[in-house]
C-alpha cells in the first residue's frame, strides 16, 4: 500500500520540525552558552568547597562528602596512595585559566566524568558540556575529587542523544524531501502535457506514473479522461453543424426557387440577399468549427491565383479592387486549406468594400511568411488598441464612424482570425499613412509548414 500526498507532506513537516528542534538543542550544546556553568561549578565555588574541607579536617571529610552528594556533584577525598586514573588532563586548556588562576597549585588535575571514561565522544566534546572532574590537593595532602555528573541523557560514545536524534531527523527529512521531488516530477510532467491538449488537434499522450501516489495516478487519468470528451464533443459539433448546413442548404435553395416568382423586384433582390447571408453565415459557422478540431485540409496554394480569381468576381460586381503581387510575375505559395483561405481573403475584401469604398490588395512573399495587406478609402479604425481587438471578437461590428447601413453580422474578421489561427497565421488592424483601414494577414512560410524531407 502506497502512502497518499498528504502523509508524504507530513512526514516531511514533522522531520523537518524535529531537525530544527534537534540543531537549536545542538547549538545550545556545542556554544557552551550556559551548560558549562550548569554542569561544572565556577573556580569560586571549588575554593569555597576546598576552603571548608581544609577546615573540617580528615574527621569532617565523610560528614563533607554526605552532605554534597547529589545527582549533580559527588565528593570523594582519599589519600595519595588510590591510583589515579591517567585520562585526559584538560588542566592546561584555555577554558580551564579561571580555576587555575583560583586555585593555583591546589589543582592537580582536571578529567571528564569516570562515566565517560573510553567514550569517543568523551575527548572531543570534554570542556564544552560533558561533565568533569576536579582534583584538588588538601593542606593535609590528600586529595579531593569533585565529580560533576550530567544533567542530560547520553549516549555509550558520550554524545547527547539529541545530536544522534537530529541526524536522524536530518536523514529522514532527506528522504522525505526525495519522495517529495519525485512526487512533484510527475506533476511537471503533467502539467506540460496538459498544455499541449488541444481539442482540435491529435489526441495528446500523458505521461503514466506507475509509482505515483493514488492522488497523482487519479489526476492523470482524469486529464486523459477529459481530452477524450473534448475531442469527442469537439467533433460532434462539427458533424451537428455540418448536418445543419447540409439541410437549411436545401431548404434554401427551394426557398431561392420560389423568391425568383416573386414579381416585385425590390422584394425578390431583397429575399435573395437575405437567403445569400443565411448561407453565408451557416459556412462562417462551419469553416470555423473544422479550424476549431483540426478539421482543414492542406495542400500547396499559389497566393496570387486565389487573389487574381477573387478580385475578378468583386470586379464583376462593381467593386473597385486593385492587386499587387512582389515579386511580381512569380507564384507566392503557401500550405493550407483552400476554401479557409478564401474565406478569409473574402470576407476582408469585403469589409473593405463595404466600409473603405474600394479595397487596394497587395500580397509579398518575406524571409519570415507571406504578408498580405488590404488597404482601403475609408474612414479607418480606432485609434484605440482595445477598441480594434474588439473588431475581431464574433458578432462585433465596427465603431461608429465606420459603421454603414450596409453590413453582415459582424462574424467576418472573427471568422478570418479564427482561420488563420489555424494555418499558425495572423490578422491585424492597422491604418495607413493616410489615416484609412489597412488589414494585415501573414502566413507563416513555406519552409515552417513542410517536413525536412518535403522540402
Amino acid at each position: 500500500m502506497r502512502f497518499g500526498l498528504t502523509t508524504r507532506l507530513l512526514a516531511i513537516g514533522s522531520s523537518l520540525f524535529v531537525v530544527l528542534w534537534i540543531v537549536l538543542i545542538v547549538s545550545f550544546y556545542w556554544s557552551g552558552n550556559g551548560i558549562e556553568r550548569q554542569v561544572n561549578p565556577e573556580p569560586q565555588q571549588l575554593l569555597a568547597l576546598t576552603n571548608l574541607a581544609n577546615q573540617l579536617g580528615p574527621e569532617g571529610h565523610p560528614m563533607l562528602e554526605a552532605a554534597t552528594a547529589s545527582a549533580m556533584i559527588s565528593i570523594r577525598i582519599h589519600d595519595q596512595t588510590e591510583q589515579m586514573r591517567m585520562d585526559t588532563d584538560l588542566t592546561g586548556r584555555a577554558n580551564m585559566a579561571a580555576y587555575r588562576k583560583v586555585l593555583g597549585d591546589r589543582l592537580v588535575r582536571i578529567q571528564p566524568n569516570a562515566i565517560l571514561k573510553g567514550r569517543p565522544g568523551a575527548r572531543f566534546f570534554a570542556g564544552i558540556a560533558f561533565p568533569l572532574e576536579y582534583w584538588i590537593r588538601l593542606n593535609d595532602g590528600s586529595l579531593m575529587v569533585v565529580e560533576m555528573k550530567a544533567s542530560f541523557i547520553s549516549t555509550r560514545s558520550g554524545v547527547p542523544a539529541g545530536i544522534y536524534a537530529g541526524l536522524l531527523g536530518a536523514i529522514l527529512s532527506a528522504v522525505a524531501f526525495f519522495l517529495l521531488h519525485r512526487e512533484i516530477r510527475p506533476l511537471v510532467r503533467l502539467a506540460k502535457a496538459v498544455e499541449r491538449i488541444d481539442p482540435g488537434g491529435d489526441m495528446v499522450e500523458l505521461p503514466q506514473f506507475r509509482s505515483a501516489t493514488p492522488e497523482v495516478a487519479a489526476l492523470a487519468g482524469a486529464f486523459t479522461r477529459l481530452q477524450e470528451r473534448l475531442h469527442t464533443l469537439a467533433r460532434s459539433r462539427v458533424a451537428l453543424i455540418g448536418g445543419i448546413q447540409h439541410d437549411i442548404r436545401s431548404f434554401a435553395t427551394r426557398l431561392h426557387l420560389r423568391v425568383e416568382k416573386l414579381p416585385d423586384e425590390q422584394d425578390r433582390q431583397r429575399a435573395t440577399a437575405d437567403i445569400r447571408d443565411m448561407i453565408e453565415l451557416l459556412d462562417n459557422a462551419l469553416m470555423t468549427s473544422r479550424a476549431e478540431v483540426g478539421a482543414l485540409n492542406e495542400e500547396l496554394l499559389d497566393i496570387g491565383g486565389l487573389l487574381r480569381g477573387e478580385l475578378a468576381d468583386f470586379r464583376q460586381a462593381g467593386a473597385r479592387v486593385a492587386l499587387e503581387l512582389v515579386p511580381a510575375g512569380e507564384e507566392i505559395l503557401v500550405l493550407g486549406d483552400r476554401l479557409a483561405l478564401r474565406r478569409v481573403l473574402v470576407n476582408v475584401i469585403d469589409n473593405a468594400i463595404k466600409y473603405g469604398g474600394c479595397a487596394h490588395v497587395r500580397a509579398e512573399q518575406k524571409a519570415d511568411g507571406v504578408y498580405i495587406t488590404i488597404d482601403d478609402e475609408g474612414l479607418g479604425f480606432s485609434k484605440d488598441t482595445g477598441a480594434r481587438a474588439l473588431l475581431l471578437e464574433p458578432f462585433t461590428r465596427a465603431e461608429p464612424s465606420r459603421a454603414r447601413k450596409t453590413g453582415g453580422a459582424g462574424l467576418g474578421l472573427a471568422v478570418a482570425q479564427a482561420l488563420l489561427g489555424a494555418h499558425n497565421g495572423t490578422i491585424t488592424l492597422a491604418a495607413t499613412p493616410q489615416g484609412h483601414g489597412r488589414v494585415v494577414i501573414c502566413l507563416p512560410p513555406l519552409s515552417d509548414r513542410l517536413g525536412p524531407q518535403e522540402r
